[in-house]
């Protein structure tokens, strides 16, 4: 758990705070509990991040990432006193579950989303195909398939608990892929000494990572630019070593018909001797994608995790699992369309 403490209550991280302030706002204890008053961070008006934290008056306040501690100190204190008053007057505060997770993002409903592109069913593991046609739904904003019919009201009855069994998946197939090591709304880095620092999130089955919660608000406020950004850093960085000479579509050489067309899907460049053929994509990504892949594995890049360092990232948090222990991380609980 990440902390630290404006009034020299508790100094347990990196971040440090000058003697003179920490005398200013009060005298060490060492056993103070770290349990937030507010839910949400009073700067970036986001769900607080669980590590982030500063003891003001004997207060624990919570914010949604690092950098908003400093700009809480900046207020005056009869603002910062305000806050303080009004987040102790909303009832469990402390205890709520919106911190980054499902509850807050499923009363969003997103106006983009790709295929659902993973092999097997949401709810069943399935392989899709298996039992006949997938059947394709949309919730949320999202595509979703579905090995029969069965498995909709298991859905539906927990969709928070599918959405974030889907986004691990997700998180994990498409990290290998990441064309970047820069947010793609700020452009600050996602690595820091050699650490993963990004915050990953899921939006319209497309991985998406960020520097702070500060960024996904921005995101939100305008996904289509972003992700036509990534996109283009995906195509950027894909193109010059493609691992098909011919059409992953129809088999036919690239440029026969012209310029050949393109699409990203699941972070991944396909290229087509026409755009007549993304459309079959749609329908059947795993398919594509299938193909895609062992080019690129024939060709010996964009490994599985467990044979390259392409996205062997050690740094989720709990709500994560199967990725290492790193708590900045909001992949799949901040699945937002």
């Amino acid at each position: 758990m990440k902390a630290f403490c404006i009034c020299g209550v508790i100094a347990c991280c990196s971040v440090s705070v000058s003697p003179a302030l920490a005398q200013d706002h009060g005298e060490h204890h060492a056993e103070t509990e770290l349990k937030a008053v507010n839910a949400m961070c009073p700067v970036g008006n986001e769900p607080i991040d669980g590590e982030t934290f500063a003891q003001y008056k004997g207060k624990t306040v919570g914010f949604c990432c690092s950098g908003c501690d400093s700009k809480f100190m900046a207020w005056d204190e009869t603002r910062r006193d305000q806050f303080i008053t009004a987040a102790m007057s909303q009832p469990a505060a402390d205890d709520h579950e919106g911190h980054g997770g499902h509850g807050e993002a499923q009363a969003e409903v997103d106006p983009w989303t790709e295929p659902y592109a993973l092999t097997t069913c949401a709810v069943s593991g399935e392989k899709l195909g298996s039992m006949g046609d997938p059947i394709v739904k949309q919730y949320d904003g999202r595509e979703v398939r579905f090995c029969c019919s069965g498995c909709i009201d298991k859905f539906e009855a927990d969709r928070a608990g599918y959405w974030q069994k889907i986004d691990e998946q997700i998180i994990e197939d498409q990290l290998r892929y990441y064309p970047t090591e820069t947010c793609v709304v700020s452009g600050e880095p996602l690595v820091a000494d050699g650490e993963d620092i990004a915050k990953n999130m899921v939006y319209g089955n497309r991985l998406v990572r960020l520097c702070c919660n500060m960024c996904k608000r921005e995101f939100k406020a305008d996904p289509a630019k972003f992700i036509e950004k990534l996109d283009k850093a995906v195509a950027k960085a894909q193109r010059a070593d493609y691992p098909l000479e011919t059409c992953v579509v129809r088999g036919g050489p690239l440029g026969s018909m012209g310029e050949p067309a393109e699409m990203v899907i699941a972070g991944r460049l396909m290229r087509f001797c026409c755009a007549g053929c993304e459309p079959k994509v749609n329908a059947d990504p795993a398919k594509y994608i299938a193909l895609i892949d062992a080019a690129w594995l024939a060709q010996g890049s964009y490994m599985p995790e467990d044979d390259s360092d392409h996205g062997a990232h050690d740094d989720h948090d709990a709500d994560e699992p199967g990725h290492g222990g790193h708590g900045d991380h909001d992949g799949h609980d901040d699945h937002d369309g």
